[in-house]
């Protein structure tokens, strides 16, 4: 069958052939006239299908030039946008180093500029590690500040490195005084509140009030951190049966996830 089929194929392209010739070469006569009448839509035919297949191939060409010029596009894209995101990061560096520079000219005291290379792996940001250490003047025991308020004291040093307990230890403690009405307290680290980088309370004066929202600063007390540098607020108050205050929650100023630099205060000018 399948030859049959090829054979009637061949002879219908030969008939096709020939009726195209004798059209071609039989001039303007009846036998040429018929012929061109009989095989002129089936020229038609083939030429339709030949743009048809050129408009296919060109087609493909030009889709494969669009997806070459895409993935090109797509490819410039990306770089500008990594440049991008490298241009905003730089400005948000040069900004935190222009306030910190700020900081560092309106306090009275000799401070240290550091960056903080390492958080604690254990209790969420409870402890940091910066880049400055013995070699560079700073000591155990030295509070560390950033522009926003407290972020804790220096517990450990190398030459080059040193270890930040932050206000969210438990091992940590400082006095602090209610801006408003100049009651004092002790804040200090809680395990719990920790997790949520919230600390507390305690100590409070049973005389002064404490309200949601009060604003906390360092006392003096203690010799570790100076007067007057910002901690946090009130968050929430809580107290027992008889109404008598146990702590209250406090949030601290510093944003412990998005601590790059530092100071460390080494002493008074």
């Amino acid at each position: 069958m399948r030859n049959r089929g090829r054979k009637a194929a061949a002879i219908i392209a030969a008939c096709v052939v020939i009726c195209v010739l004798i059209a071609h070469f039989a001039g303007f006569n009846p036998a040429s006239l018929a012929v061109r009448t009989v095989f002129e839509p089936i020229k038609n035919g083939f030429a339709y299908i030949g743009d048809e297949i050129a408009d296919g191939i060109r087609f493909v060409w030009e889709m494969s030039s669009y997806r070459e010029e895409n993935a090109r596009l797509v490819d410039q894209i990306n770089e500008l946008n990594h440049e991008n995101k490298d241009i905003t990061e730089l400005r948000r560096e040069n900004e935190r180093l222009n306030q910190l520079l700020e900081l560092k000219g309106s306090v009275n005291y000799s401070t240290v500029a550091a960056s903080v290379i390492s958080y604690s792996k254990s209790n969420w940001y409870d402890t940091l590690e910066i880049n400055k250490g013995s070699s560079d003047g700073v000591n155990v025991g030295n509070a560390v500040i950033t522009n926003e308020g407290v972020v804790g004291r220096i517990t450990e040093t190398g030459p080059n490195w040193s270890t930040v307990s932050t206000i969210l230890n438990n091992d940590n403690a400082m006095g602090v005084r209610v801006k408003r009405t100049s009651g004092l307290g002790v804040v200090e680290g809680d395990e719990t509140l920790c997790l949520d980088s919230l600390c507390k309370m305690t100590f409070i004066n049973q005389e002064s009030t404490i309200i949601v929202g009060d604003l906390l600063e360092t006392s003096g007390s203690g010799g570790i951190y100076p007067a007057g540098l910002f901690v946090g607020s009130i968050r929430e108050i809580n107290a027992d049966n008889t109404g008598e205050l146990n702590y209250a929650t406090v949030e601290p100023a510093v944003d412990f996830s998005r601590v790059y630099e530092v100071l460390v205060i080494n002493g008074v000018n």
